[in-house]
């Protein structure tokens, strides 16, 4: 049922589509000080980049001021509209000003009927994604034309309620956004503790409140830690019912830095304990969490417990740090997977015993943070996800003028 006062319409009515510009190559500027150019290859889900921009020359501007974008405006890459982090639909800031829209990219601005902030609802809801994703070409270049994107449909309210609609939706996106750059900064501050703590470059102050001294020991992993191989089980054993253990084959295995297994096996090879690192030797290699389960463990997966006089929290930080790590050993070949030798023959430094408790202390303490930040942004996305749904259908109305509309 359309809610009193709403209608069934589609963005042709409501949106003013422009498509870019077909500057010539040869054309293109090397300085810095003249006029960027957006591309496809410049939008990225929600905002854009423009690292290996192109330039424009400001001197030739005739019959060009209908491509010159306006802070407001959104854009739209008609080439690979959605890739694997979502739709290439930005908003232009102030800060990407001045820019001249070129070919295969779409810009949209809201008409009079239709409010410019609900826009930023639309393109960003998971309506106008899906739509995308089955309108999209299945060729070599998946793309949408113009037409495409104004042949969505949408149930509109009247204009009064479309701004507070997108008032009261902004306002979550603002908290989304703070909430994104805590999230961002903290994690920038993790990586540059990592740095600092796990080099000895900065020291801790030990019990007696002075600073930790002594030289570092560097040795191999396997002389500070136990490491298990995995060995993959027979296909037939595996199960859905519980029988025997829970198995980590992979990547696929893990979610949120702790095992996340999929299935069971009772052909039980290599074994893993609560609390043992775990780490990926197959591509993409390295990647580390830290086991729940007392499981079953396949190839793609060594399981490392730290022996005597050694921190399992140190060295599950330290392999953290590492991680980025891996691809440099590749020597730039494609880097498929790691042996048992690669892995035991891993070179670090570490302090002695209570150093390492220390780090890893500040190094938990930074990783909590990230986390509560981290539930903190699901949680609004999700609550915001659920406004929508109600906001954008008619189900929930809002007050417009202190009457509430029916």
């Amino acid at each position: 049922m359309v809610p009193k006062g709403w209608s069934h319409t589609t963005f042709e009515k409501h949106i003013d589509c422009l498509t870019g510009y077909a500057f010539s190559s040869t054309e293109y500027s090397a300085e810095e000080h003249d006029i960027r150019l957006l591309r496809g290859d410049n939008i990225e889900p929600g905002k854009l980049r423009w690292i290996n921009a192109k330039r424009w020359p400001r001197n030739v501007q005739e019959n060009m001021d209908k491509y010159f974008l306006l802070e407001g405006d959104f854009v739209i890459a008609l080439d690979r509209t959605w890739i694997s982090g979502g739709l290439k639909v930005a908003e232009v800031t102030c800060d990407d000003l001045p820019c001249l829209l070129v070919q295969r990219v779409a810009r949209i601005r809201a008409k009079k009927t239709l409010a410019q902030g609900l826009l930023r609802q639309y393109f960003s809801g998971y309506k106008f994604e899906q739509y995308v994703k089955l309108t999209q070409t299945a060729t070599a270049v998946p793309h949408i034309s113009p037409n495409d994107i104004k042949q969505f449909s949408l149930l509109l309210p009247p204009i009064a309620e479309q701004k507070k609609i997108a008032q009261i939706l902004s306002t979550w996106d603002k908290a989304i956004s703070v909430t994104e750059k805590l999230l961002a900064n903290s994690q920038q501050q993790k990586k540059a503790l990592m740095q600092q703590l796990l080099t000895g470059k900065k020291r801790l102050l030990n019990e007696n409140g002075g600073r930790f001294i002594g030289e570092w020991c560097t040795c191999t992993l396997s002389e500070v830690a136990h490491i298990i191989m995995g060995s993959s089980p027979k296909s037939e054993a595996y199960n859905d019912n519980g029988l025997g253990l829970p198995l980590i084959q992979g990547n696929a295995d893990i979610k949120c830095r702790v095992s996340c297994p999929r299935v069971y096996t009772s052909d039980i090879t290599k074994e893993c304990s609560p609390g043992d690192i775990l780490l990926s030797v197959r591509a993409p290699v390295g990647t580390v969490a830290l086991s729940q389960h007392k499981a079953c463990i396949g190839r793609g997966i060594s399981a490392i417990k730290s022996k005597r006089k050694m921190s399992q929290s140190f060295l599950y930080q330290w392999f953290l740090w590492f991680e980025p790590k891996w691809c440099y050993l590749s020597q730039g070949s494609t880097f498929e997977s790691i042996n048992s030798d690669d892995i035991k023959t891993l070179k670090l430094s570490v302090p002695n015993f209570e150093e390492q408790q220390k780090i890893a202390a500040v190094l938990s303490a930074a990783d909590a943070e990230i986390s509560t930040l981290e539930k903190k942004l699901a949680c609004l996305r999700d609550e915001k996800k659920a406004l929508m749904q109600q906001l954008l259908t008619g189900k929930r109305r809002v007050k417009v003028d202190e009457a509430v509309a029916e």
